[in-house]
């Protein structure tokens, strides 16, 4: 297991990946080949059974994208995307110092964490891979990601980003703007911005990547010229948009 995106971001680079929340491994190969860095496979929004998700990061893997893993609420679905083969997870809703101390407990194992040991899992090739190195190596490459989409995990920011094991802040806008009560507005909002704009301050200060959600390629360029390193484009709003357009174009 070597994570590129990983890699990438701590050398200071940049990365561009997708979020998917329907099932269809075909798809997932598609933007394997037309070069995004990584894909989640988003199962807090997407209603996907554990089997389609494993059928999904199998199909990154083949197309050699990074497969990493939106989990929901239940604290159990850590363990589960990361037996399954994702390179990484994406958290929801992470508020507190706390939060994130325990998120990267139950992604790590002993004596980093807390992650429960099964070598006869995928992560672990049915036990081919195991022992001592399999630990190590997944405690170095799996990269953890957590979401920083309310005023609370705002105002504890600082906090947040001092807990080892975080690699990347995720600011879902969206949901940082309905939450601050800008929904008619958006992310588009001056303290919505600003919100996002102390988040990336602090991710400079700890060194730790702040990344963000946009729709489409413009958006992905403006995210990155204001300091995100680490940028998810949303697949429905691209499929959505390429629909329209060449729907439009044959209208007479």
């Amino acid at each position: 297991m070597n994570n590129k995106v990983k890699k990438k971001i701590k050398e200071n680079g940049y990365v561009v990946g997708c979020f998917q929340g329907f099932h269809s491994a075909s798809v997932v190969e598609m933007v394997g080949y037309s070069g995004f860095d990584f894909v989640v496979i988003d199962n807090e929004h997407g209603p996907l059974s554990w089997g389609e998700v494993e059928e999904m990061i199998r199909a990154a893997e083949l197309a050699g994208t990074m497969p990493f893993v939106r989990v929901a609420y239940d604290a159990s679905d850590i363990q589960k995307a990361l037996d399954r083969g994702a390179y990484g997870i994406h958290v929801p809703m992470v508020n507190t110092k706390e939060q994130a101390i325990e998120i990267v407990q139950r992604a790590k194992f002993p004596p980093a964490g807390r992650r429960g040991t099964a070598y006869s899992c995928r992560a672990a090739l049915y036990g081919v891979h195991g022992g001592a190195g399999y630990l190590k190596q997944a405690n170095d490459e799996i990269l953890v990601a957590v979401h920083i989409e309310t005023p609370e995990a705002v105002d504890n920011i600082e906090a947040i980003m001092t807990v080892e094991g975080i690699d990347v802040c995720y600011i879902g806008p969206t949901d940082l703007s309905v939450t601050m009560g800008y929904a008619s507005e958006g992310p588009s909002h001056p303290e919505v911005q600003k919100a996002m704009n102390r988040v990336l301050e602090s991710g400079k200060k700890h060194g730790v990547a702040v990344g963000t959600q946009v729709g489409n390629a413009q958006g992905v360029t403006q995210q990155m010229d204001w300091g995100a390193r680490y940028v998810g484009v949303g697949i429905t709003p691209m499929l959505y948009s390429a629909f329209k357009d060449a729907a439009n174009a044959g209208k007479r």
